[in-house]
């Protein structure tokens, strides 16, 4: 697997390639980014060691990456999603794939440090998807090949709750709202 420090971006607004952005700190893979409109996070991965790197970008500017904090532990395969505040980050394994982790860990994305503890997840997962808008975040699907989704409310800490099932199990989702975080 490529590990890459690239960041890269387009505008939204026209069509066309990419363009370099700038680094991050180190070159990760399995890398989980969420944001506001103001700052974008990347949070753990591996290199190829697992990571509990959390590295942040202004948005309106390029630039290389700065250290932003800690997530609580070295792990890969993280779900993340935010709130215009608080980015949050679900899951996850210190071990590349074999333990699975439960926690639920938020960082306060207009400033820099360490992750605080938000909960737990139902059932400790990997490789699931985050979604949100301002006020709830769903995680769902997941590295165990489950139809599983569980949801937040960012604003306040807690354990995550049922939220009801996808249509089938799936592996490595992909997903997004039409209300982001940052709105």
């Amino acid at each position: 697997m490529a590990r890459v420090n690239i960041i890269e971006y387009v505008t939204i607004a026209t069509v066309g390639n990419t363009t370099d952005f700038g680094n991050l700190t180190a070159a990760r893979g399995q890398v989980t980014a969420t944001g506001s409109s103001t700052r974008g996070l990347f949070l753990a991965g591996d290199t190829p060691t697992v990571s509990d790197v959390i590295d942040y970008i202004t948005i309106a500017s390029t630039g290389d990456a700065s250290d932003f904090g800690d997530a609580s532990e070295a792990k890969d395969f993280c779900a993340s999603l935010s709130s215009s505040t608080r980015g949050v980050l679900f899951g996850g394994t210190p071990d590349g794939g074999s333990t699975l982790r439960d926690t639920i860990e938020y960082v306060t994305i207009a400033s820099t440090g360490d992750v605080t503890d938000f909960g737990d997840l139902v059932t400790a997962q990997r490789q699931m998807s985050g979604v949100s808008n301002k006020l709830r975040g769903i995680t769902g699907g997941g590295g165990t090949d489950t139809d599983v989704m569980e949801y937040i409310t960012i604003a306040s800490t807690g354990d995550a709750a049922d939220f009801g099932d996808l249509r089938e199990a799936v592996v490595i989702p992909s997903g997004f709202s039409d209300a982001g975080g940052h709105l």
